[in-house]
């Protein structure tokens, strides 16, 4: 697993507008292979695969949040299941390596679809978050004025 500087993360996330003391670190890890054929994994699509993913399934939940990369972090969406966070999108490009994932927040498939819905039918991105930041409180730092 590559290690990133967890401070600079947080800094990058308090920078977006989060409460990045509010925002736990996961590691992604690779699933197993026979689960990862039966997912959704287009090439550079992590919101729709993740989605197809957990209507079909795959996994429990949609997890929205930033892929911990160095030097800077990077919006994306993987699933989980049970207790272990699963990125098909990028382990079906091969080589996959497991990596730190900000969590910003999970949606059981009911919610995910729910939120899809007001998002005109696209699965909830960090836009759609941060466009709705009074419902999420919680991650968005709402007394700050957004960038």
């Amino acid at each position: 697993m590559t290690e990133v500087n967890l401070d600079e993360v947080r800094r990058q996330l308090t920078e977006l507008n989060y409460k990045a003391d509010n925002i736990r670190i996961v590691t992604v890890s690779a699933m197993d292979e026979e689960l990862l054929e039966s997912c959704t994994a287009k090439e550079g699509e992590c919101f729709y695969n993740s989605y197809m993913n957990v209507i079909y399934g795959k996994g429990e939940r949609y997890v929205l949040g930033y892929r911990c990369e160095d030097p800077i972090i990077v919006d994306h969406a993987i699933i989980r299941k049970g207790d272990s966070y699963f990125d098909p999108t990028l382990q079906a490009e091969g080589d996959f390596t497991s990596y730190q994932y900000a969590v910003l927040t999970e949606f059981t498939v009911f919610d995910m679809m729910k939120h899809a819905k007001s998002n005109k039918d696209f699965p909830p991105d960090v836009d759609y978050l941060l466009s709705k930041a009074n419902k999420f409180k919680n991650i968005i730092d709402v007394q700050k004025p957004r960038k």
